[in-house]
């Protein structure tokens, strides 16, 4: 287990974590991943929310100290394969193509000054709104599958045995064949696959969550003084 740090000019460590997770509150160690896997090469993970028996004792260590507990080491194991960016990134790009006022401007340089994009919000508070619904619907209410490479079994569900036909090319014919699949894809939206939101009958209706969990509550000072006074505003 590498950890990973910056050099100054002069050479000497710094800390691998910009600005924003150099707080006291967090971990300071990060860790450089030993596999490249889901795409991403070189990949560095850092661990701002962890389970209190192990946060605290990763926060005793100092930024290029790595951790020596059998544990710990073997807790952050299990979580290094599994850090990923692509759920934040298949995020942003729904959004782009989905919501018109989050549009790039077009073209490739800005010499060319600035792009004009039909229907887009000029008022920040507008398009702040925009994305505030746009993210509970996604997060909450939509429904997809969670199959890679580190998928689990609770991922995936069986798939009763039976015949399926395939139809012959150039032909109406059809062919009757077992199937070969034995798994199938569970559909669940992110809330419910991160276990913050029950899994619950897809026929019914679903209630909105509770906005000012949602958009108001700052997750990465969770087990924090100032979460503490959030939860009992």
């Amino acid at each position: 287990m590498r950890v990973a740090t910056r050099e100054d000019p002069r050479g000497n460590p710094l800390p691998f974590q910009n600005l924003n997770f150099l707080s006291s509150q967090f971990p300071q160690v990060w860790v450089r991943s030993p596999a490249q896997i889901q795409g991403e090469t070189e990949k560095v993970v850092g661990f701002p929310v962890l389970r209190s028996k192990y946060r605290q004792p990763l926060k005793r260590l100092a930024f290029n100290q790595a951790p020596s507990d059998q544990q710990l080491r073997e807790a952050l194991g299990r979580r290094i394969p599994r850090a990923t960016i692509q759920p934040v990134s298949a995020f942003m790009n729904a959004l782009r193509f989905r919501l018109s006022p989050t549009e790039r401007a077009g073209g490739r340089s800005a010499r060319s000054g600035a792009k004009y994009i039909n229907g887009a919000s000029y008022n920040p508070a507008v398009l702040a709104a925009l994305m505030n619904i746009f993210r509970i619907h996604y997060n909450w209410f939509e429904t997809r599958q969670y199959t890679g490479n580190t998928a689990t079994k609770s991922d995936t569900m069986s798939v009763k045995a039976g015949m399926t036909s395939i139809r012959v090319p150039g032909t109406n014919e059809t062919i009757l064949r077992p199937k070969i699949r034995e798994t199938a894809p569970v559909q669940r939206t992110p809330a419910q696959r991160l276990g913050v939101d029950p899994v619950r009958d897809p026929n019914k209706t679903q209630a909105a969550p509770d906005p000012r969990r949602i958009l108001y509550r700052p997750w990465l000072f969770h087990g924090t003084p100032l979460w503490k006074k959030f939860e009992t505003r």
